[in-house]
Parts: C-alpha cells; structure tokens; sequence
C-alpha cells in the first residue's frame, strides 16, 4: 500500500490485522510540582501570568459563573469552570472552552450586559476595532454562545458640530475602558482613554433617550472631560478643570473602572495610568450636590486609603468580581503594562483586595500579593525548559532558563533554575531546590537557553547556552557526572553566532558518534553545524542555515498593518518521537505553537509537518497547539511509560505539559481521515482545488473513464492548497491520483461540466 501526501501519522509498530498505533499528545496535569518548602503548585501547569485581566461569566451554561483570565502577554485566554460556588482559586481550568471565545491579541476585554436579556455580553478590542459581541446562548447550549453585533462600535454626535457615521468608539487596545450605566437611564454607557488625542472620553448610549430597543446599542461622543478632572502627576488630578472640555488633558494611557463607592447613586471612578504604579481614586459629587453632570470632587492618590496602597510596576488595571464566593464584590489588581518600557513587575503581581463590607458599602483591604500565582509554576517571564538526569539516580530532572521578573532583573541577568525530580520514573515530582543553579546569574546573559552534552568526550555533562546576541557559551564541568562544577564560560565558543536569540541543542543528527549543533535563532530558522572534529576535540562547520527549510514565523492580524512576525525565535528538539529510528524535530517559538517536523535524513530538502500528533483539547481537534507566545518544548518520558511526554517553556514564565499517548487506530478510519478534498466539484473547466490535508510533496495524476493518463502535476512542500488547471479537458468524468510515492495513495473522482 502506498501512503498518501496527507498529515503523515506518528507510527510506533507495524501495521497489524488493518490497525495502527499512533502517537498523539494531549494537555494534561500529570507531573506534580512542589515549591521549595513542599507544598504543592495545585495549578502549577497553566504557563504562568504576566498581565493577566479577570473576567467572570457562566462558560458552560450550567447556571454558576465561571472565570475567565486572559493574559496580554501570550496572549492566551484561561478558562476555568465553577464545580460549585467555590472561591475562584478553586475553579478547574478546562482549555476546551477557549474555543467558545474569539481569538484575542494584546488587548482588553470585558463582560457587561449592555441588552437586559441577563446575559454578560463581551466586549472588546480586536485588530484596532472595539467590537461587541451579544451573549446569544439558550438554555439547551452546552456552552456560551456569541454573535459579533457589528463590524465596529460607532458614536455619533447628536448635537452640532455633527461627527460622521463612520466615526469609531475609541477604546484603545493598551488601555482598558470601564462599561455601565453612569447615568442611571437603564442603557450601558462606555468611558475610555483616546489613545489618539489623549482625552478621556464618554460614549453615552442614547437608546433609551429616543426610545429605542436597547439592542444595537446607540452611542454619542457626549464629553471629552467627563467628570469635570485633568491629570496633573501619576498619583494627582486636577479639580473642576475643563471649562472648555476640548483640550489634550491626559497622556499615557488609562486602565478605568466605574463603580459606586458610597452608595449614592452615581459612579466613582478608579484609574490606573501608564507609567504609574498606583490606582487613583476619584469621588463623584453629582448626587450629593444635585449636579447637572458627573464631577469628580475629591480624590485619593494612592488607593486605597485603609489598607496597603496599590503598588505595582507598571499601569495597573483592577477588576471587580466576587473572588472568594461571598457574594461581595472585590477587587483584584494586576499590571497593564506589556512593552518594556517601564518596569513590570512579573511575580507576586496579582494583588487581591477582599471587599470586607458590601456590594453598597465597600471596604477593601489587601489580601495577598500573588493571589492565583501562588499556586502557578510561575518564574516572572520566559521559561526555556530542559529535562536531563542530573544527579544519575535515573530519572529525569528539570532544569528552567528564565529571565525572571522584569521589575528585578531588566531581562539582564537570566538564571537557571533547578526542579530536582524527588519522585521515580513512573510518577515526575518535581520540588524546587535552586533559583539561581551554578550562579549563572553572574554572567549578565539575555534569553538564556540552555543545551547539555559530553562535548569534550571525558564522560561528564558540559553545558553549552545561547542568548540574545547570538552566540554561544561553553561552560566545562570539572565537577563529576553527577556532581557539576563548571569553568568560568568560553564566550562566543567557536565563533559561532546565528544573529540573535541563539537557542542550541546538542543531538548526533548525522548517526556518525558525533555532537552535532543544531541552533535555533531570532528569524526562525534552525542552524546546523556538523561536527567534523573528534570526541574530545570537537569543530562545527556550518552546513545548512534553514534545516529542514521551514521558519517559525506566523502570519498575524493583530500587526498593524497585518503580516508576517520578523521574528520567529525557534527553539526546539531532535529526538525520536514514535520509536521508528527515524528523528523527528519538535519545536516552538514566538508564534506560540508547538509544531512536529517528520524527516528521514537529516539532509531531506523539505521537512514535512505532521499535523495529527498533537491533540488541541480547545477545539477538540488535531491541529498545532497554541501555548501564548515564544514556546520552547522538553521532550523525556515523565511517566515510565515508554512514550515521550513534553514540557513547554513561554513567554509568561511558566510551564505547560502534553501527554504522550498510543491509541489504536484501523487503518479504514486513517484512510477515511486522510482523503484529500477537491472542488468545485463539478467544475467548470478552470481551476480544480485540492486540500491536501498536509503540506507535504504531492504527485497528481487524472485520468478518464478508460483510464488514459490525461494530466500530470505536482505540488511542492509546504502549501496545504493545490490548485490544478483542467482548462484544457472537455466535459466528462475524471479521476484524481494523489500520492507522496511512499506507502498510500488516493483516487477522487470529478466531473467538468463547461
């Protein structure tokens, strides 16, 4: 049997009676993890938090409101689901509720019933538009349901000078806006930061004011200095300032939310601003002294007044929810601030403040500073994994690169961090024994990753790294194989530099008893440079800058304007996934995906992707996963069961884990799984399609009704789309031959009608 071009199957036996055995990965929670003083991480594999926003609303239609966190830094949307009212630390997270959701880049969300229905609706920034999107779940739905309202969110102005139809809410993506009825009308009303201008702005919505239904919401730009306030410093405002209510008044950027402190009737607000590290509290005197409009009369710099004031590098934003099941609203806060401009503040960064009164009356006091990531594998920000059996007792230890938080470190100075392995080769116990292994802190090294082997053939582990400039340090062990000392490091070691974010492994990808160097780097490509000394003595020639040519980069909306990322930051390893003696190359990178290449030699022009190993419980599918951003996998058997398992670094400084795992599979079902799709179908002579399911080489051939040979074409490696051109074959019925000229092939049949 031939094996046809499509996703090529991780095959680990034979075919036996018509059945297979393959690979596939699934997230899971497997691998415990305890902290230094033994107590366990019980959410230790979410991948960490950088900016993280709380959001609650009922995600699995079940009458109880669940949480969704989503983190600028990634990003990545969290979902977890409510068993029982409980606090929210005890919610479980379920990644295949992401899907329920639309795809978010950097950028704000918010749940707000704008229509009454009793339904939270989502609100949101997405490609530069602010968009709403109308909660339409019924009560049958196993999950929420949305319906985007309209391309964008538009505000008119209904009093001279007019604005255009086309004008748009103005909410911009780096700050977060606060959405309620701040009039008491019974319609939802938005007040934003205008990136643009500058201005604080208030989108009044005028449904009920000219007796409309409240769905589609109806907003105009009703004041460009609502609440009557001006900045003046990062923790002070300026009182009744806005006599002509048209002027730049505030700079930066704002993270905003409206909520009534006193009871009074109107709303006060809290402000976060971009390079402050605290949250201003602003008091509303409307109703307490009968005012026409909102103006704010008094103000708190550093809130809150009776507790430990906020105090978080950089912007911070706060989100209102009942956090621990009381049915009182708190408050958590977490920075806003992703650019690294300012310092951010990437561990005990989620600051909860118990509201110790009423929803009427609050009283807010500091909890705790790393609320929710006290219970997370949570370095500060960016994690380049490695398991290895440091210490010889057979089994695999895990060793981190992290940059640690960027408010302490300034991504100067990162280190390596050790989770010894106190568990066995059945059950991974990961507890964490060094912050700062060998003191490689000392050597002022960016984006370390880290790669361990015998380079100078004398039986003990070497360390090789890589960083942000691209080149290479060698650190020799002069300790014993299980006790590691190392020299003070060769810099740019060979001479070897791939540009910029150099990450190495070493692995014999020739089979001639060899280290070779395979390094990843900023373009997202892989280096390979052959060893051509000896054991001890080793050199490395440059033989191929684009391995396997393919790149990591991926084409994104969210740039503006849209395109492909200039940087890709490949990270990845060479190993041996399905036991067929062949390497296979699992990787990520600054796309945030965890990706499998197939290859039998190591010279192969073109890798071939395999899209069937990785099982993406999100969408319930297989597909490339999506971890955040700036991935970088662990391959080692963590469970004793003789399949590869995976631990994925990121861009949010923790970790994430894929399960390996065998099922049986008939070989009917793989055929029926793997058919190719062409259309249209019929054809009017043009143009045929074919969907090949993978992006590999792909040889077709189409013949007629008697079975003459007709037409001939091919496909190169790396389009999953073929186009065919049948222009010139007359009407009639045809037969499409595909095949990758290994092991299956396939036969679909068409017909052109001209």
């Amino acid at each position: 049997m031939r094996k046809f071009c499509l996703p090529l199957l991780v095959l680990i036996s034979l075919q036996v009676f018509g059945q297979k055995r393959e690979l596939s990965y699934r997230i899971s929670n497997a691998p415990v993890f305890l902290n230094q003083l033994g107590d366990t991480f019980h959410k230790a594999l979410l991948g960490g938090l950088n900016q993280p926003q709380f959001q609650k609303i009922d995600i699995n239609n079940d009458g109880l409101k669940d949480l969704l966190i989503h983190d600028r830094s990634g990003p990545i949307l969290l979902p977890f689901i409510n068993k029982g009212d409980d606090p929210i630390e005890k919610y479980q997270y379920e990644p295949k509720y992401v899907s329920a959701f639309p795809k978010m880049g950097n950028t704000w969300f918010l749940f707000v019933d704008y229509d009454k229905d009793g339904k939270e609706d989502l609100w949101v920034n997405l490609n530069f538009k602010t968009l709403l999107f109308r909660n339409i779940t019924e009560a049958s739905d196993p999950v929420i349901k949305f319906f985007q309202v309209s391309d964008y969110l538009k505000a008119y102005n209904f009093n001279p000078p007019p604005f255009p139809d086309s004008n748009s809410v103005s909410c911009g993506n780096f700050n977060v806006p606060t959405i309620a009825d701040v009039d008491g009308d019974g319609d939802i009303d938005i007040f934003s930061y205008q990136a643009n201008e500058g201005n604080l702005l208030l989108y009044r919505n005028m449904t009920v004011d000219f007796n409309l239904p409240l769905h589609p919401p109806v907003f105009d730009l009703a004041d460009f200095c609502w609440g009557n306030f001006r900045d003046t410093a990062l923790d002070g405002v300026k009182l009744a300032s806005c006599p002509y209510k048209i002027y730049r008044k505030h700079g930066g950027g704002s993270t905003l939310l409206w909520f009534d402190n006193d009871n009074d009737g109107d709303l006060d607000l809290l402000m976060g601003n971009a390079g402050g590290d605290n949250l201003i509290f602003l008091k509303n005197g409307k109703k307490e002294f009968n005012l026409d409009q909102d103006s704010m009369i008094s103000y708190i710099g550093h809130w809150p007044q009776n507790s430990d004031p906020v105090k978080i590098g950089s912007f911070p934003a706060a989100f209102m929810l009942d956090v621990d099941g009381d049915k009182v609203q708190d408050i958590l806060v977490a920075p806003n601030q992703y650019e690294r401009v300012y310092p951010i503040e990437e561990k005990q960064q989620v600051w909860f403040y118990k509201n110790y009164g009423s929803n009427s009356f609050p009283d807010f006091k500091l909890e705790k500073k790393n609320f929710f990531t006290d219970q997370i594998v949570d370095h500060g920000s960016y994690t380049a994994p490695i398991l290895y059996d440091i210490d010889g007792d057979g089994d695999l230890d895990l060793i981190l690169a992290s940059n640690g938080s960027h408010a302490i470190t300034d991504d100067k100075n990162d280190r390596l961090i050790l989770y010894r392995n106190i568990g066995d080769k059945k059950q991974a116990v990961f507890k964490l024994e060094d912050e700062d292994l060998w003191g490689l802190s000392n050597d002022s090294l960016s984006l370390l990753s880290l790669a361990i082997g015998d380079i100078n053939g004398d039986g003990k582990p070497d360390l090789i790294t890589g960083n942000y400039y691209g080149n290479l340090y060698y650190y020799k062990n002069i300790g014993t194989s299980t006790t590691w000392a190392f020299t003070t490091p060769i810099k740019d070691y060979k001479g070897i530099n791939v540009g910029e974010s150099s990450s190495p492994q070493l692995v014999d990808l020739d089979k001639d008893g060899l280290l070779d160097l395979v390094i990843g780097e900023k373009e997202g490509n892989f280096n390979y440079y052959r060893n051509t000394g000896t054991k001890t003595d080793p050199e490395f020639a440059l033989v191929d800058d684009t391995l396997g040519n393919f790149i990591t980069n991926e084409f994104s909306y969210y740039l503006n304007p849209p395109g492909y990322y200039y940087t890709g930051n490949a990270a990845g390893e060479i190993v041996d996934l399905d036991g067929d003696n062949n390497y296979d190359m699992i990787f990520g990178g600054e796309e945030g995906r965890i990706r499998v290449m197939k290859f039998d030699r190591f010279d192969q022009q073109n890798f071939v992707e395999d899209t069937l190993v990785l099982f993406d419980s999100a969408y319930m599918s297989y597909k490339t996963m999506d971890f955040g951003t700036r991935t970088r996998p662990a391959v080692g058997d963590l469970d004793g069961d003789g399949i590869p398992d995976v631990l994925i670094g990121n861009d949010r400084g923790g970790l994430h884990f894929i399960k390996g795992e065998v099922s049986v599979t008939s070989v009917a079902q793989i055929r029926k799984r793997n058919q190719p799709l062409i259309y249209p179908n019929p054809n009017n002579g043009d143009i045929l399609k074919v969907d090949k399911r993978s992006p590999a080489e792909c040889n077709f051939k189409i013949y007629d009704l008697s079975g003459k040979l007709v037409l001939k074409d091919k496909s190169a490696a790396g389009k999953l789309i073929h186009e065919i051109s049948v222009e010139a074959l007359s009407s009639g019925v045809y037969f499409l031959h595909s095949s990758d000229g290994k092991e299956f092939s396939y036969y679909n049949k068409f017909v052109i009608q001209k």
